[in-house]
């Protein structure tokens, strides 16, 4: 496998589904540093606080759309509002376990958004990911 991710977020407020997407991100030599967030609002937060402390921004965020206290759109709008430089650079995938047509329509609506991962997560989708 050619490149690998330095730095890899995960928003999801499931913990068993963390617990396996970290261990499939290292088995297949995807990552290393994987930080997880159980919602939007965490997340927001470590991008801003990555400002202060110096630290590299994520090369890509996966992003759950259902979570408690701030959900995958509006963690995007935040995201679109903050002031974090670079922020361009960050490669979104928004993972669902729905396939609603009016999601998927919403998803492409949000530019910084790459793609749309149905869960759960499968080797398959992270070969197409390092294909980009």
């Amino acid at each position: 496998m050619g490149k690998m991710f330095e730095n890899i977020y995960m928003i999801d407020d499931d913990p068993i589904y963390l617990f396996l997407a970290k261990k499939l991100f290292i088995e297949q030599k995807f990552s290393q540093n994987i930080k997880t967030f159980e919602n939007g609002k965490i997340a927001i937060e470590s991008l801003l606080n990555s400002q202060n402390l110096k630290e590299n921004l994520p090369d890509i965020i996966f992003l759950d759309l259902n979570m408690p206290l701030m959900n995958g759109w509006e963690f995007l709008d935040s995201l679109n509002a903050a002031p974090i430089p670079n922020k361009e650079n960050i490669t979104i995938i928004v993972m669902s376990s729905s396939i609603n047509p009016m999601e998927i329509d919403m998803i492409k609506s949000y530019p910084v958004v790459q793609d749309y991962i149905v869960k759960p997560l499968t080797p398959a989708d992270l070969q197409k990911l390092l294909a980009f």
